[in-house]
Parts: structure tokens; sequence; C-alpha cells
């Protein structure tokens, strides 16, 4: 199976940060946890530094505040993140090769939803959740008076040094010295930064963006995407891609009119729908958020898009490509700052949740050997349940190389 040109533009791009870091390492750092299955490569500058003193003095309210919301946050998504890692490694074992379970690495290449990350927006995305979520962590630290040591660029490893990361080295002497909130808050803000920025972006996105977006392209015929197995239309032989021509003898030439279609449907309605492979007849289900809607269980998406030509002769294409690329880009910083926010909440070693979690279980549990082992029990436990939601997808790799 060969790369993309995605793939291999991470590969150059790990290459030279291999040799900027061996050329430079006298500032290079390396922190090992359960190395060679996680670490991190740092390398150490003073970039920033300033500026959190500046803005860690000029708005200490609002930075308590923030302080303060993060812990309350960083705790409910550490249950949240944690019962939905546990609920899906669960349905995992009970069949390990199901296509719509498991975890991806949100890497170059890879598809989500099926748009495919780009290279550039990869590493746009990253650098720019790396500064927010590092920055806020300085703050914290320097509205404590906690010293920062340095700042800089790193790589996290998951046994190949895959994700470029950024970071803040406060003074672990004088973080230890600090009350146990001050810890917390200091801990929270980075993932707390990460989603409040991801539900900034969405709100952009929801509101502005993808309206305008949506009006700039146009999209022909319907195709599934996706099928739940408890709903009829799973059981009918349907495969994904099939392209939708008639619902109930109505011909169906884009989404809208699909949608238009659908809402007509009420629970045990009998469905006709015709695709280019077959015809398929099938009772409607009750839908699972209105009782008075009929519900088939399928997803579907647009065949092709193309750009309005009204638009073209107006503006012409490269604006409009332009802006989609901008507008994709957007949707990736959405996303990576979600999903990074969130498990970087999930317990295991170096996130910032399993800091979290130490100083929580301190409350509680006085004896530090047994806190220590208390801690490293439930983080073993929660790296357990991560390896296990990768297990489809790498159960699926093995299975094409074979």
């Amino acid at each position: 199976m060969g790369l993309n040109i995605d793939q291999i533009l991470l590969i150059i791009f790990g290459l030279i940060l291999v040799v900027v870091m061996y050329f430079n390492r006298h500032r290079v750092k390396m922190e090992k946890f359960l190395f060679p299955l996680f670490y991190i490569v740092m390398y150490r500058t003073r970039l920033g530094l300033n500026a959190m003193d500046k803005y860690s003095k000029k708005y200490p309210r609002l930075l308590n505040f923030i302080g303060i919301s993060s812990v309350v946050i960083g705790f409910i998504g550490m249950i949240f993140v944690f019962y939905t890692i546990l609920l899906s490694s669960l349905n995992i074992l009970s069949d390990p090769l199901k296509a719509e379970q498991g975890a991806k690495l949100l890497l170059p290449g890879i598809e989500f939803q099926g748009i495919r990350l780009s290279f550039f927006h990869w590493i746009i995305s990253i650098f720019v959740l790396a500064i927010v979520h590092e920055f806020s962590h300085g703050l914290l630290a320097r509205l404590h008076r906690v010293r920062v040591k340095s700042s800089g660029f790193a790589v996290l490893g998951i046994i190949l040094p895959l994700f470029p990361a950024a970071f803040v080295e406060p003074d672990e002497k004088e973080l230890g010295k600090k009350s146990k909130k001050a810890q917390l808050s200091m801990f929270a803000a980075g993932p707390f930064s990460n989603l409040l920025l991801a539900g900034l972006i969405f709100v952009v996105m929801f509101f502005f963006l993808n309206p305008f977006a949506g009006s700039l392209v146009e999209s022909e015929g319907v195709i599934i995407t996706n099928l739940d197995e408890e709903y009829p239309f799973y059981d009918t032989g349907v495969s994904l891609g099939e392209n939708i021509i008639e619902l109930n003898g109505i011909t169906i030439k884009n989404v809208n009119e699909f949608l238009d279609e659908i809402k007509k449907i009420k629970p045990k309605d009998e469905v006709s729908i015709r695709t280019n492979h077959s015809i398929y007849t099938l009772i409607a289900a009750q839908h699972p958020k209105d009782k008075d809607r009929g519900y088939l269980g399928l997803n579907i998406g647009p065949e092709s898009k193309d750009y309005k030509k009204s638009i073209i002769d107006k503006v012409g294409k490269f604006p409009i490509s332009t802006f989609l690329w901008f507008n994709l880009l957007i949707y990736w910083m959405f996303l990576l700052n979600f999903f990074v926010g969130l498990i970087n909440l999930f317990p295991i070693i170096i996130t910032d949740g399993a800091k979290m979690l130490y100083v929580a279980l301190s409350f509680f549990v006085k004896d530090e050997g047994r806190l220590k082992k208390t801690w490293t029990g439930i983080n073993i436990l929660c790296i357990l349940l991560l390896l296990v939601n990768f297990l489809p997808s790498i159960l699926k790799y093995i299975i094409k190389i074979l």
C-alpha cells in the first residue's frame, strides 16, 4: 500500500525535525514515560516568556476566573472522555473488526467523515493548537508566581516520533509548593483553552463560514455514506456508496431534495428507495429524537460538488478555491482542538489529565506510597483502554497487508 503525498510530506517534516534537534542537541531534553511507548523530545527556547509575564499581571481577575472554570470543565471532561472510551472499548472487544468502531490518529493523509486531512492543514492546526495550549499553561503559572524556566517546541512519540507540539517548563520545586487549587488550575488551563477555542471556532463555522461556503457550490446526486445497523435500511443488503435515484417514486437529484422527501415519512410507513444498483423496500422506524417522524438509519452525502457557474463568472475560480481551502483549515482546527483538548484530560501518564488526577487523589489518599500506586493503576487502565480503541484500525491494516 503506497504512501500519498501528505504522508510523504509528514515523513520529510519528521526527518527535518530530527536533523534540527541533532545539531542543536545542547538545547534538547527527553522526557521518558513508559519509554519507548511514550516519550517527549523537547527543544528549549525562551519564546513567549515575556508575554506570559505581561498578560498575567495585566488580567489577574480574568485569569483567576478562567483558572477556576478550567478545573471544573476539566474534571467534567475527564469523566466524559473516560466513560466514552470505556464504552467504546467494551463494544470493540465484542467485535474488534467492526468498521465504525475504534480510534484513528489524526495524521496527514487519513480521512475523517470522508474528508482527507492534508499535511498543510494538519501542521498549521497543530501549530495553533500547541501555542494556545502551552501559552495558557504559562499564563496560569505566572499568575500563581511560578517561574517558567523555558518554552519551546517538542515532538511527542507514541513508539515513533509522530506529533509536533509545544511546551512550557515551570519550576517544579516552586510548583510543588503552591496550593492544590493553584496546581489544578495550571494543569487544566491547557485543555480548557483548546476546548474553548474549539467552541469559538464552531460558532464561527456554523453561523458564518459554512453557510457562505455552501452558497459557493452546488451538489449533484446523493450517495449513501453510512448505515446504522440497528435500523431498517441496514438489513436490506444495500452497500455504502450506492447512488440514490428515487425515494417513494420521487426523483432525487441532490441532498436537499432527499431531505425534503424524508421529512414526509412517518413511523411504520412503507418506503421504497431506488439506487443505481437495486430497489429496496422497508418499513420506517420511529425517529430516536422525534416519535412522529420516520427513520431509516442512513447517512447521505452529495455525489459530486462544483463551484456555481454564476459566481465563477463574477470572481473566477481562484478566490473561491482559496476561501474553501481556508474554510477547510478552520474545520480541521476545530476538530483537532476539540479532540486533543478532550484526550489531554484522559489520564495516561503524560497528559494534563494525569497530573490533575494525581492532585485530586491527594485530597483523599494521604499516604504517598498508596497515592502513587493508585494513580499508576488508574493510568495503566486508561492506557490499556486507549490501546483497545486502536485495535480495529491495527487489525484492518494488518489484514490489508496480508
